[in-house]
């Protein structure tokens, strides 16, 4: 019986080739979305869930005035694996901030990532040694690791089984600062600790070793630990122990609370970070789904659309006795097959095109797309998509009693003829939502990418870490070296700072203090040629103090503040008064325009910019950035490369250098992404709601036919007809549009609010969607109907 089923199915399939083909395209189109969005939400929501005791791993970090910080000292680990039986392990990790760790080898490697590890944390984190145990014997203080791919380019072949540690120059060769190298890096799947070189080595305590540097801290605890009571454990030993220590105290989170973030939030949305890709994971899920769902109504209003041709079918089976729920089968079936068909198409598709998908996607896309995981979830996806597609129409074909089939029709029936417009205008509704998204995305990418970010990242070239090198003390060879690159005609200006604008980690919070009021602002320690070399402009006062006034005043404490820290200060008049902060007194000597130098979806932070090292040893000037004159940039790093040849230590050591401009474009990395997203979904969107129109015009025509044919037969006009056939389908656009511009409107307000600074929603985006949907219904559907005015009313009228 199910045999024959499917033989009879198939047949109708074939029977109805041009409808077969129609589903079967816009199905496929659905999956081919619905796969893409969830290997991209597989792969980002992966992270670190391998790891055995992920539902019990946390992060300590701190919170001030609703601001996160994931900096702590060093000495928290160690006191809360001391005090607090429920945690098992506390450990600390710290990424390396000065751009590329060179090593040198059989070959000189820059190690584009590195990060310290203690132990405790590389035990949380299930880091592991191809080369067997981390630690081999109880002397082993160390287990620093590398990569496969870096490693066989710094060792010998017969080395790499790393029987002993190996020792190599790392910094500069001839420097005498050496890394003991203990194994490879175990291959590891999608996990936050991902590096090229880990070092894995025991921290010291800031009080007993004067460590100055802070550190990310992660604890791992017990089963069924009350983690809002260890909270507030945590933060109890913070206050009593470690807040009021000197190296600390003058942070701006210095008396803020702890806060515990589990592991499962931070790679798509920790506490101190972004949570634009947590977003757009949801984005891009939904948007998936939608489409899919796009798709089954699609495939719904064509199954409804055939019913007449069914009718004598459906009437012969009744008549034979096949009941209701037989008639039921035998359409599911039917779906199930072009399901099927469509879902193994996309896949083909997919496989195919993975190569060109790639940049999109950010990943190969054929390294699990034929995975269990992938093939589950399109499994659901075919059987969801069978049921949304045909449960409706197999209910209601099966439903009609045989005395009304064997009539030849049921087509005038009013709940069919709304059903089928229900689904035609929730096609078009989120065709102009998909549209409205599309363009507010665009536009939004546009502005960051065009408007005023307060510096001009073009032209400049950041070459971090090479402060390493030289004496970054003020009237150190560093200076000298940054005076010689600007003799050059392919250098307009050179400077150096703590901190590069767009790269690695944001400025220091620090508390500063003003008419006994308390202010948490960023301190940046700059050089006098700053602003000039970023063009930040100045809004008053003289921000170009020379070096040689820096020098004369070498008890004296300058600085710069921006306009939002003049602001939040209540200065009417900032130059020449007086700030405290790093146990310093600051005089302000000039007011700069705010710039975004961390990107649009954060509000510009209260900055201080000051001349020397005031607050902590761990502010270096390490970061050199360089202005390079209109299209001069290959010689100006020759220049920078001949200039830094001469220092000792770049022997074998070439430079680690970014294009500003490209470096500050990658921090909207996930839009851009999004931008790629929304342009394909509102495609396949559009082409769907098409194949819907396409199908529902033809369907109108022939059930119309007739009428026509009397009403052209009566003097009808051309246009009188085109516009009879397309009445219905104009009601559908006006319906739509009253429900998909509130509802668009509501979902880019809902995302422009994640960015600070965002354009203005503009009417002009709902009516240009508007207008491009109209555009594609009139013409989807006047094929269909311009060949139904035209046609000889005799050819359908013969036989009446």
């Amino acid at each position: 019986m199910i045999k024959n089923d499917w033989k009879i199915a198939w047949r109708n399939l074939w029977k109805n080739k041009t409808f077969s083909i129609l589903n079967i395209l816009g199905l496929t189109l659905g999956f081919t979305g619905f796969i893409l969005s969830y290997q991209y939400i597989n792969r980002e929501t992966s992270y670190d869930k391998w790891n055995p005791n992920y539902d019990k791993i946390y992060q300590i970090g701190l919170e001030s005035d609703g601001a996160f910080t994931q900096e702590t000292p060093p000495s928290l680990a160690p006191l809360i694996k001391e005090n607090f039986p429920e945690v098992e392990l506390a450990g600390r990790r710290m990424i390396y901030p000065y751009g590329g760790y060179p090593i040198f080898g059989e070959t000189t490697v820059y190690m584009k990532t590195a990060a310290l590890l203690d132990s405790s944390a590389a035990e949380i984190f299930q880091v592991k040694s191809q080369n067997g145990p981390l630690f081999k014997s109880r002397d082993q203080k160390e287990a620093t690791l590398v990569n496969e791919r870096d490693a066989k380019l710094l060792f010998k072949p017969e080395d790499l089984a790393f029987n002993e540690p190996k020792k190599l120059p790392m910094l500069a060769v001839n420097s005498g600062m050496e890394e003991t190298i203990y194994g490879i890096i175990q291959e590891r799947k999608m996990s936050m600790i991902d590096y090229d070189f880990i070092f894995i080595k025991e921290i010291g305590d800031e009080k007993a070793d004067g460590n100055p540097f802070t550190y990310q801290t992660f604890i791992q605890v017990k089963e069924n630990a009350n983690i809002e009571a260890l909270q507030e454990k945590i933060n109890n030993l913070y206050q009593n122990k470690i807040a009021n220590n000197d190296r600390v105290r003058s942070s701006a989170f210095a008396k803020g609370s702890i806060y515990i973030d589990p592991l499962a939030n931070l790679h798509l949305q920790p506490k101190a970070g972004s949570n634009t890709p947590y977003l757009i994971v949801w984005i891009i899920g939904i948007l998936s789904i939608i489409i899919l769902v796009l798709a089954s109504a699609n495939f719904a209003n064509m199954i409804m659309a055939q019913a007449d041709q069914r009718v004598k079918e459906l009437a012969i089976k009744k008549i034979l006795g096949s009941s209701r729920l037989a008639i039921i089968s035998q359409l599911l079936i039917e779906v199930l097959i072009l399901t099927v068909i469509a879902a193994s198409l996309s896949l083909i598709a997919l496989a195919i095109s993975g190569n060109i998908l790639q940049k999109w996607f950010n990943d190969d896309l054929k390294n699990y797309l034929f995975s269990q995981k992938t093939l589950f979830q399109l499994s659901l996806a075919v059987v969801a998509t069978t049921l949304l597609s045909g449960i409706y129409p197999a209910i209601v074909l099966s439903g009609y009693k045989t005395i009304h089939l064997l009539k030849g029709s049921f087509t005038k029936t009013a709940q069919k003829f709304t059903f089928r417009n229900a689904l035609l205008t929730f096609q078009v509704v989120f065709a102009i939502v998909f549209i409205v998204g599309m363009l507010v995305v665009q536009q939004q990418i546009k502005y960051i990418r065009d408007t005023d970010k307060g510096f001009e990242p073009e032209q400049i070239i950041g070459f971090n870490g090479i402060g390493l090198y030289y004496n970054g003390a003020i009237g150190g060879n560093f200076e000298d070296f940054q005076k010689r690159l600007m003799n050059d005609p392919s250098i307009v200006s050179a400077t150096s700072a703590t901190n590069v604008p767009s790269y690695g980690e944001r400025p220091p919070k620090k508390e500063f203090f003003s008419n006994s009021a308390k202010f948490d602002m960023e301190h940046i320690v700059i050089d006098p040629r700053y602003f000039e070399t970023l063009k930040i402009e100045k809004i008053a006062g003289e921000e170009n103090i020379s070096l040689a006034q820096i020098l004369k005043d070498s008890l004296s404490n300058y600085a710069v503040i921006n306009e939002i820290a003049a602001k939040s200060l209540g200065l009417t008049n900032p130059i020449g008064a007086k700030i405290a902060g790093c146990d310093v007194n600051f005089e302000i000597i000039a007011v700069v325009k705010d710039s975004k130098t961390y990107g649009f979806e954060n509000k510009v932070a209260p900055t201080v910019y000051s001349y020397k090292n005031e607050c902590g040893q761990r502010i270096f000037k390490i970061a050199l950035m360089v202005r390079t004159a209109a299209g001069m940039a290959d010689q100006a790093i020759k220049i920078v490369e001949k200039e830094w040849q001469k220092n000792e230590l770049s022997k074998d050591l070439p430079l680690d250098y970014r294009f500003m401009d490209q470096q500050y474009a990658s921090l909207h990395a996930k839009q851009e992404e999004m931008q790629s997203a929304f342009n394909i979904f509102s495609i396949i969107a559009v082409i769907i709601a098409s194949l819907g129109l396409f199908s529902m015009s033809a369907f109108q025509v022939t059930v119309k036919r007739k009428e026509m044919s009397v009403r052209k037969v009566l003097g009808a006009s051309l246009n009188a007809i085109f516009f009879q056939l397309n009445k219905p389908f104009f009601k559908i656009f006006g319906i739509a549009c009253l429900f998909a511009i509130p509802l668009a409107f509501l979902m880019i307000r809902s995302w422009l609010n994640n960015f600070a600074y965002h354009i203005e929603i503009q009417w002009w985006y709902f009516a240009f969607a508007a207008v491009i949907v109209f555009g594609i219904i009139l013409l989807t559907i006047s094929y269909q109907a311009i060949k139904a005015a035209k046609e000889n009313p005799v050819d359908s009228l013969r036989d009446e």
